[in-house]
């Protein structure tokens, strides 16, 4: 069993395990740097589950999400763009 709970110094030695460990179990496995969470490695179905959650409780109503802007997916994408340019 993979701890839920893994140093960033190990991050790169483990992920293979726990890509799949979060894959299988669905479970969550938060990334921590000097004792203190700072990311959280989960499956993409339980991500975007949860982003769908959001974007209702932002938006009631059915709507596209080009006509949001400030919507978390809206900003998730711009940023995933930007960083694409930066590499």
């Amino acid at each position: 069993m993979v701890s839920r709970f893994v140093g960033a110094e190990k991050l790169s030695d483990q992920s293979n395990t726990l890509l799949r460990n979060v894959s299988e179990t669905g479970e969550p496995c938060y990334i921590t740097e000097d004792g203190k969470a700072k990311a959280v490695l989960m499956d993409i179905n339980k991500y975007n589950a949860l982003m769908d959650l959001v974007e209702e409780a932002e938006h009631p109503q059915p709507a596209a999400t080009a006509s949001h802007p400030h919507s978390v997916r809206s900003i998730l994408e711009s940023s995933s763009r930007i960083s694409r340019r930066r590499r």
